[in-house]
């Protein structure tokens, strides 16, 4: 699973404990503090089966192909090229894998009007 845009953690580490210790959590931000306070959570809750990453684009460097669910709440707003995200999120995702998205602070119409407008 890939939390795409995981600031402090909310969803990520109780996805974490969700899949357990066989399965495993992509913690994915461009902040610093972000990552730094996931791991740092994860830590004092003895979780193992996060591994976080620091992107300065839209490439996380997972394997392709690889994840069964991305999740993606409330971050729409703060995407500047939603092409090149939603192309990453697609190279992600396994044939049958799922794209949740959470529109948050952008009107469900317009949330829709961007991922019809990149393809996905």
């Amino acid at each position: 699973m890939v939390d795409y845009g995981c600031g402090p953690g909310r969803y990520t580490l109780p996805i974490a404990k969700l899949v357990g210790p066989n399965g495993k959590v992509f913690a994915v931000d461009i902040q610093p503090l972000a990552i730094k306070t996931v791991k740092e959570k994860a830590a004092r809750q003895g979780l193992t089966n996060i591994e976080t990453i620091m992107v300065n684009s839209y490439n996380t460097a997972i394997q392709s192909s690889s994840i069964d669910i991305v999740l993606l709440i409330d971050t729409l707003h703060l995407i500047g090229d939603c092409d090149a995200m939603f192309r990453e999120i697609h190279r992600l995702l396994k044939q049958d894998g799922i794209l949740y998205m959470d529109s948050g602070h952008l009107k469900m119409s317009k949330a829709r009007e961007i991922v019809e407008s990149t393809g996905f």
